[in-house]
């Protein structure tokens, strides 16, 4: 792969982080593409998407490869994965067997300096034959638990970029996966205001009180 498509790719994730590429965060997909569910909403006002957890939450991720659009087998995949270990633990990942009977060849490597010091690793995939066009397939599920340390801070607890795509003539189609990336940032979800919480068991006591009143007349 040419040294190129990795730096492009790593100043897009860090694009994504700093809010500066909203339209590939949130843009659906209508082409080929790797995506994730959940995808998340936005909650806020930065450009990823959001997913309201708590502590001690595992969240079960699906990552899916469209060949949407493609006009020839997809021969070779390249992906960057960027999970944020600080805010997730990473409990379980493996290949699933449509995966493994698309592509043959499977490595994967860590990035040098990787975009806000965040492990990044390049996954290469590849074969012979490869994935027709207009398929669908799950190719990794993975499970994350939300550790105590995670955090709204508006960067990506969970992202995924396709680098490089090139189909049975050779061609480089990485340009038809649209959009190139989706991230997700992990967020605390809302708790009940204490205001509202006391107001609530004002009118339930007012409440209380009234209907024992009105009981004691009757008796």
């Amino acid at each position: 792969m040419k040294l190129t498509h990795i730096s492009a790719s790593l100043v897009l994730l860090g694009a994504i982080a700093f809010g500066a590429a909203s339209p590939i965060a949130v843009t659906p997909a209508y082409g080929a593409s790797v995506s994730f569910t959940p995808t998340g909403s936005q909650l806020d006002q930065d450009a990823i998407n959001d997913l309201e957890v708590n502590v001690g939450d595992t969240i079960d991720v699906s990552f899916i490869l469209d060949t949407s659009g493609l006009t020839a087998n997809l021969q070779s995949l390249e992906i960057l994965s960027q999970p944020d270990l600080t805010e997730l633990l990473n409990l379980d990942v493996f290949r699933t067997d449509a995966d493994i009977a698309a592509f043959s060849d499977f490595t994967g490597s860590p990035v040098e300096n990787p975009p806000l010091g965040i492990p990044t690793v390049l996954f290469q995939r590849s074969d012979s034959i490869g994935v027709s066009p207009n398929s669908t397939l799950e190719i990794v599920r993975a499970t994350y638990e939300v550790l105590p340390e995670f955090k709204n801070d508006g960067l990506p607890d969970l992202a995924v970029t396709v680098t490089s795509a090139i189909d049975a003539n050779g061609i480089d189609v990485t340009s038809l996966f649209q959009p190139a990336s989706q991230s997700l940032d992990v967020q605390p979800a809302p708790v009940p205001e204490t205001t509202s919480l006391l107001g609530f068991l004002g009118l339930a006591a007012l409440g209380t009180s009234s209907l024992l009143k009105n009981f004691s007349k009757r008796v």
